[in-house]
């Protein structure tokens, strides 16, 4: 592959952070206004279960079985009380493919039409030509899906032979599109996640060099035990010192190649993730989380009579929202147990919580302890 150094690369004094997913991460100062000020900034929403593919990392474990699908009354009310909330973005990140929900256009043109961004998850297999025009003309930012470079392993994970070439067209329309032009505001439309585990580890150099000079935001997520995974992958799972080692190499080579600097410990590399302090997380039940891995309505010890009541159907958002479980949620930062509570960046990082939840409950933790444990992942 082809690396190229930016030509002044050299007479730079200072590196500039680099650039992020529109609408999808808000930095550390806005998280932090927007939680004192009671405000949301986003929400994630999922809309259908039904999945074209099986990644084998999938915390949905969606699939081509699953009928599960939100009603788009629903859907809008939810965007409606979450507006009223002061939401700049809604992330709709499915819970299985979101273009194969039947009112998917009408929901994009909806969200569009409050002056809200919608961001798209997708794993582009649908991704037609005709579909990133429409996309883009509706002010979306998109991440797309790149595990591997390598066919066979992107097949692998993806739980389906194909899915790689099917992906990379998706891809490309929406680069065909003008996802990947610059904004004028230094964020990114166009983004691709990858799970990074051991059938990976070897090309995420390369991934990341074609995302840096594509202008595509590297969503470079690590291999979380829960869902699929769970079963499918544990033994795929990498250790503190295989997380050091690329994180670090990764730092490198942006700062190398790109002029970019940024934390090393942050969960997503070379952006953080604060979404604890202003996003809601709204599962296909209408069952109200943290963050997708946070799997609160699952625990016994949060529900009710069997029921877990911070629900959309049940409660308005703002109720939710003003709940003392989510007050709780809200202010993670402040009861960071372990490494974290000691950390002097915990200005721009309070660890996954996600990944600390899944740990801390599988081995049998109290829920909102294991919400503030220290970082796993985490190795300064």
């Amino acid at each position: 592959m082809l690396r190229k150094k930016p030509k002044n690369i050299d007479a730079l004094s200072l590196f500039s952070p680099p650039p992020v997913l529109r609408g999808y991460m808000y930095g550390a100062q806005e998280a932090r206004e927007a939680r004192n000020l009671n405000r949301l900034l986003a929400i994630r929403l999922e809309t259908n279960k039904s999945c074209n593919l099986n990644c084998r990392y999938c915390y949905a474990q969606s699939g081509e079985d699953s009928a599960k699908i939100a009603d788009f009354k629903n859907l809008k009310h939810i965007i409606l009380e979450a507006k009223e909330l002061g939401i700049r973005s809604v992330v709709v990140i499915g819970g299985g493919e979101p273009t194969l929900h039947p009112n998917f256009r009408d929901l994009i043109a909806y969200i569009d039409s409050l002056g809200i961004i919608p961001v798209i998850f997708s794993n582009t297999v649908l991704m037609t030509e005709e579909l990133a025009e429409f996309l883009y003309e509706h002010n979306a930012s998109v991440m797309g899906k790149l595990d591997s470079l390598k066919p066979e392993v992107q097949d692998y994970l993806a739980g389906r032979e194909g899915a790689s070439e099917d992906i990379r067209k998706g891809l490309e329309n929406l680069l065909k599109s003008g996802f990947s032009k610059s904004t004028g505001s230094g964020d990114l439309r166009l983004g691709v996640s990858f799970v990074s585990n051991k059938t990976n580890l070897e090309e995420i150099e390369d991934i990341w060099h074609f995302c840096r000079q594509n202008n595509i935001f590297p969503n470079m997520e690590i291999l979380t035990p829960t869902g699929r995974a769970k079963d499918e992958l544990e033994d795929k799972l990498l250790t503190a010192d295989e997380i050091n080692e690329y994180k670090l190499k990764l730092l490198e080579i942006d700062r190398e190649y790109y002029g970019y600097d940024w934390l090393p410990y942050t969960p997503i590399t070379a952006s953080g993730c604060l979404q604890h302090l202003y996003s809601l997380y709204i599962n296909i039940e209408g069952n109200v989380r943290p963050c997708a891995p946070t799997k609160l309505d699952e625990h016994p010890a949060l529900k009710i009579k069997g029921e877990y009541p911070y629900n959309v159907n049940k409660m308005s958002l703002r109720e939710i929202y003003d709940s003392d479980l989510f007050t709780y949620v809200r202010n993670i930062d402040k009861m960071l147990e372990g490494r974290c509570g000691n950390c002097e960046h915990t200005e721009e990082c309070i660890g996954c919580r996600g990944y600390a939840y899944s740990v801390g409950v599988n081995n049998g933790i109290d829920p909102l302890k294991a919400l503030r444990m220290e970082c796993q992942q985490c190795f300064r």
